[in-house]
């Protein structure tokens, strides 16, 4: 019998008996693979003091029975797992596997809640994080009887270059949006871009949607204005140096699965690159005050990655959107 949709409400789940099966074995196989690397799973609060701290991320306020201001819901466990880490900097490693959420996402790649894979490596750089993301995600694979899929890796303004015919770290705002009307992207409020908007358009209606769908694309070398809590590093472009993130993003197919950075660590560059907006700061001044403390303790050289793991159970599994593998979606709640 067919499965209604989630436009209209129906008791049963989104994801079949087979997806749930596979949900379940994928959470144990990366488990396992953690635990084999000696990482420590931990149990951050999803409930935190907290602002905004990315731009194009809006959380969930939360108010007590009397309509107190309670807090927001977290978007990522990332602030209180680099605490851990600063409190606890000689273990090898932490992750997380759980809910989080996110105010205003919805459609076929995005839910207000889902649930994210997020760990922390000490001693390890970003070739290191890209070889443990790799190889948690070829694990994926074999528990589901999957072949290893091919990698492929791709420099951001290589991309930029030869996609679109651009430099993306020299081109101003009018000649990216020059080039996305070109490319036949269509925006409502042009104005209201600025330039790492029109890089973040590009980049995911002309660039990703060109990925081969039977492999994993990584892309590093982004630029240094698109990594609020990165290291900075200097590369060679075209004969000309450009400083870039260090940062990397991993593709399964034309879905972006994993976000990853070698970490920065120092309080006074991280207070710059943190929000200055008087609406931030009258919202996160204890929770920034926190964080910026713990890692004027000193946090240990490490990196970062968080794994969208429903957008992973989509592309193993080959389902179209993440109603398909979530138990209830948030149409169906």
């Amino acid at each position: 019998m067919p499965r209604p949709s989630p436009d209209t409400p129906d008791w049963r789940p989104g994801a079949d008996r087979a997806t749930l099966v596979a949900r379940a074995r994928l959470k144990r196989v990366l488990r396992d693979a953690l635990d084999r690397r000696d990482s420590l799973e931990v149990d951050p609060p999803a409930l935190i003091r907290s602002g905004d701290f990315e731009p194009h991320i809006a959380l969930f306020r939360v108010s007590d029975p009397e309509g107190i201001p309670a807090g927001s819901l977290h978007s990522s466990p990332e602030l209180m797992m680099k605490r851990l880490l600063c409190a606890h900097p000689t273990l090898p490693g932490i992750h997380y596997l759980g809910p989080v959420f996110r105010a205003g996402e919805a459609g076929a790649r995005h839910n207000p809640e889902f649930t994210m894979l997020e760990w922390y490596e000490t001693g390890a750089d970003l070739d290191a994080a890209i070889s443990t993301t790799l190889d948690l995600i070829q694990a994926a694979r074999r528990a589901l009887d999957l072949a290893t899929a091919p990698v492929e890796r791709q420099d951001y303004g290589v991309l930029f270059r030869e996609r679109l015919g651009l430099d993306p770290y020299r081109a101003d705002s009018a000649v990216l949006e020059r080039t996305a009307r070109l490319s036949g992207v269509a925006v409502h409020e042009p104005q209201r871009l600025g330039r790492d908007d029109w890089l973040d358009l590009l980049m995911s209606t002309v660039i990703e949607p060109s990925f081969p769908d039977d492999r994993l694309t990584v892309v590093r070398g982004f630029p240094a204005s698109q990594a609020a809590m990165a290291r900075l590093e200097t590369i060679d472009f075209e004969g000309h140096p450009v400083q870039v993130a260090a940062r990397f993003e991993v593709f399964g197919g034309k879905l972006e699965l994993a976000n990853g950075y070698h970490e920065l660590g120092d309080p006074a560059e991280q207070a710059r690159r943190l929000p200055t907006s008087a609406a931030a700061r009258s919202t996160d001044d204890r929770s920034r005050r926190l964080f910026l403390e713990a890692l004027a303790h000193g946090l240990p050289d490490c990196s970062g990655v968080a794994m969208g793991f429903d957008r992973l159970v989509m592309w193993l599994t080959g389902r179209p959107t993440l109603d398909t593998v979530l138990p209830f979606s948030e149409p169906r709640v």
